[in-house]
This record gives C-alpha cells, structure tokens and sequence, in this order.
C-alpha cells in the first residue's frame, strides 16, 4: 500500500526523473518453477518464468535495456550515458538461463548477458550450493548439529520452513568464516557428500536433466554466442577475495581464454561470485584483461564510477508494479536507510 501510494502522488515518477541518469543492471540466478513429476524444488527462491515475463513487461514501460557492453562504454565514458538505461545479467551459467529466460528476454528485446564457472561447465558436476540444498531436502535434519569451521549450526525441524531457515544460517555461516575460499566450499561438499552417503541419493546423478541444476554446456555456449554476451564467473566459482592472489589470478585468466575458446569472442566482462571482492580481487580482474566487472552490492550506477566494481539489484521474485519500480529505481533502498537512519 505505502509503495502504491508513492506511485498514486507522483513521489515514485518524481524519483525516477531525479535518477534517471543512473544506470540500472539487474540480477538473474535460476529461472524455472515447480512442475508436475519433478523430483525437487531448491529451498533458495528462483524467479519463475512467468514473474520473469511480468517484471519485464512492466519494466519496458519505463527504461531502455542496453547491452553489458553499452553499459560498460556507458558508465566508463566512452559514449554519453542515456536516461533510464538498464541492463540485465544472469549468473552461473544454468541451462534454465537459456532454455527458459532467453525466450522472455529476447521476446521484450532485452539482451542477455551471462555469467559462466567454466570448471561446473567442464565437470558436469552441479555447484555445491545446489548439491547441499538436495542433499539437506533427503537427509533426517530435525534436531540435526553440523559442524562449520568451529562453529555450529542445528536444524530445528524438517519441515521446508525449517529446511530453508537452517540452509540459510549454514550458508551464512560458512561464509562469514575468514578463511581460504575452497576450504569453506570443500567442507560444505564434504558435508554434502556424508549426507549422500547416508540416503543412496545425489543430485549429480540427476543433475543433467534437472531444471533446477543443470549448467550449459560448452556446446550450448558455442551455438548461443552472439544471441548472448557471456563472461566470466571464474573457474570455479570461487570468492577471489578469500584466496591468495596466485588462485585469483588463475581464475580470472583461465576462466576469461576458456569461454574465449567456447564463443570465439573476447571476453570482457567479470562478475564476483557472492558479489565478494576487495582492491586487490578488482586488480586481479584489471590485470586480466576484463573491461568492467560486477558485484552484488545494491545500486546504480553512475558515469565515472570503479569500473571494476559496479552495483546491480536482484528482480524481486514477487510484488507488485510500484514495488519493482521503487525497488529497481533504488527508492526502496532510500526510503529504508531514511526509517533505519
């Protein structure tokens, strides 16, 4: 009611006028929906492609989708910045990207552009994020203590409620533990892998035709070139911020040659995985080559901006129009620093 009220007065227009030279990039992960027969549903929210289909539409109505690379020339000053100008990125580099959000995109003429693990691409193998959130859904967790680091975490209950809160405390955990990026994500499998062993049951061995997991292959990446921009997500999908400089370095580059080899285009732009990074992860992506690269913290973008370090907003998985427009125009994020302030 608030956010249509702000609409009703012209408080919401009046903000968008005010910011209107302020470039937008949006944030996609999976897109797909429950469907009958399916074996699972990830306790992390995915955007269905019907909401997908929604928010577009109605965000077509008031900005203009540019490329990744016009809003890189853009916000580096190579050509003026254009009002109301927003781009759109999907991470990870799922099959779903494809198969179900590329025909959305394309059909509100907004271009795509994609974020790749080639090492996922190569393995075959889901991240381990998807492969613990099975695994956790299989497995008897009421009640249930895991270790992390020195920490620990207990699930209170096996209902999907409970499931979602004790995977969302785990993952937080896990990651706010300084240390070496791959030690976290390797207990985190090895912890996947006690309660495969303890079900008969892995999502790898469903993986391929999942909705939810399955990435692209090289193949797919090859054929979809040119309908789509595709950068980089490292190799491994690793928080170059948690990891010596040598790792980030090997990352970055080898990730960067690979889709370069897959597309046969340069590759040119980077994104975080979790949005993580510090001035010397940014460096790291300088040195190799990348001409702008994306993070996770919430905003817009102006002109002039660290180029290595620019701001993007997830697409809400609900609400209504005035919501998605205070959201993606930044004035959600202004009205609460102002209650909180």
């Amino acid at each position: 009611m608030a956010f249509a009220l702000l609409r009703w007065t012209g408080i919401l227009a009046l903000w968008r006028t005010l910011t209107r030279r302020r470039l937008v990039i949006l944030t996609i992960h999976g897109v797909a929906e429950r469907a009958p027969g399916q074996l699972w549903e990830p306790l992390r929210a995915r955007l269905s492609p019907g909401r997908l289909d929604q928010c577009l539409g109605i965000l077509s109505r008031h900005y203009r989708f540019v490329s990744l690379e016009d809003a890189a020339d853009m916000l580096a000053g190579r050509r003026p910045m254009q009002p109301r100008s927003m781009a759109v990125t999907l991470d990870d580099g799922y099959r779903n990207q494809l198969t179900l959000a590329l025909p959305i995109l394309q059909r509100h003429g907004v271009p795509a552009a994609i974020f790749v693990s080639t090492g996922q691409v190569q393995s075959r193998r889901p991240f381990w994020f998807d492969r613990l959130d099975y695994a956790l859904q299989q497995a008897a967790m009421d009640g249930r203590e895991v270790s992390i680091g020195s920490r620990r975490c207990r699930f209170a209950g096996s209902s999907r409620d409970s499931l979602r809160r004790g995977y969302l405390e785990l993952r937080t955990l896990a990651k706010s533990i300084e240390r070496d990026d791959r030690d976290m994500s390797g207990e985190l499998e090895a912890l996947a892998g006690t309660l495969e062993a303890e079900t008969g049951r892995r999502l790898q061995d469903m993986s391929e035709g999942d909705v939810w997991s399955a990435v692209l292959t090289a193949e797919e990446i090859g054929r979809a070139a040119g309908a789509v921009t595709f950068g980089s997500h490292t190799v491994d999908h690793v928080r170059i911020h948690r990891v010596d400089r040598p790792t980030a370095d090997d990352q970055v580059r080898r990730s960067k040659s690979t889709i370069e080899a897959w597309t046969g285009r340069t590759c040119r732009f980077f994104c975080y995985p979790d949005g993580g990074y510090s001035r010397d992860a940014a460096a790291a992506v300088a040195a190799a080559g990348y001409a702008m690269a994306v993070t996770t913290n919430r905003g817009a973008n102006r002109a002039g901006d660290d180029i290595m370090a620019i701001r993007r907003i997830d697409v809400p998985p609900s609400g209504s129009a005035a919501e998605l427009l205070a959201e993606v125009s930044g004035l959600a994020d202004w009205l609460h620093s102002i209650v909180e302030g």
